[in-house]
């Protein structure tokens, strides 16, 4: 073991809090088409900023051949195939490891403590789940989860009602990524993205103002593009140092007139 410099900062380094992993989030609403490789896009700007990165995935649940949040939670993480042309990102099933931190209820802070603790010098964990999950873990934060809008049929009903949830049950501003890949009609994201526009204004009393990428764009501009993203969404991150909440300063409530009024 390397021996502490003996100067005037030796105090201070044992002060300084360890670096802890930042916590991002990706909603999923149905819309696999889009959100997968948006994820993956994602994941790899990450890792081009120089960040570690591990996908905890709400949507793959956790089996022996295949452990993942779970066994990590359990200190029991097995060894589970390594594909030769894997990511150079971690990927874990996170059904069931986030079933088990949900269920501490009120706990919340309790919850996010413990998956800390699991990831606590891991760069950035990027946590792909439904709105349910979000609301469960994640409520109150200054963290805003990103929430894509795709040309896809059902992306304009279930995108709104993912934001409907986050903001009035969760209190969860989100990032809106509208994905402008038009159809042959002419219709497409930029469409569904004003249709959301509108459907929030009216029904929510909420101004949605959508960052656009398009996917027609050649792979250099995307690749600029999805860095600048992630850097937006780091500057929203949450820390898992501890499991701190930093409680709602973040949420702009002039631009959402009725938080408490429910359908």
């Amino acid at each position: 073991m390397r021996d502490l410099p003996l100067n005037q900062a030796a105090g201070l380094l044992g002060l300084a809090a360890p670096q802890s992993a930042q916590l991002l989030a990706v909603v999923a609403h149905g819309d696999e088409r889009t959100e997968q490789p948006l994820l993956w896009r994602l994941s790899s700007a990450l890792s081009e900023l120089g960040y570690s990165v591990t996908v905890l995935d709400a949507t793959v649940t956790e089996t022996a051949d295949n452990p993942g949040l779970l066994q990590l939670l359990d200190y029991q993480f097995g060894h589970g195939a390594v594909e030769a042309d894997a990511p150079p990102w971690d990927v874990l099933p996170a059904a069931l490891g986030l079933q088990s931190l949900c269920a501490l209820g009120a706990k919340q802070a309790h919850s996010l403590q413990r998956l800390g603790q699991v990831f606590q010098a891991n760069g950035v964990v990027v946590l792909y789940a439904g709105v349910d999950t979000m609301i469960k873990l994640l409520s109150n934060s200054d963290l805003h989860p990103l929430l894509s809008v795709s040309c896809e049929k059902s992306s304009l009903l279930t995108s709104y009602l993912a934001l409907k949830r986050l903001l009035r049950k969760a209190r969860l501003e989100p990032t809106i990524l509208n994905m402008m890949q038009d159809t042959a009609q002419g219709t497409g994201a930029a469409g569904v993205a004003h249709a959301l526009r509108e459907c929030a204004r009216n029904f929510l009393a909420y101004e949605v103002h959508p960052i656009r990428i398009d996917p027609a764009q050649d792979e250099s501009q995307i690749d600029a593009d999805m860095r600048r993203l992630a850097t937006r969404l780091l500057e929203h991150a949450l820390s898992l140092q501890g499991g701190q909440l930093q409680t709602g300063t973040g949420f702009e409530l002039s631009n959402y007139r009725e938080l408490s009024r429910s359908h």
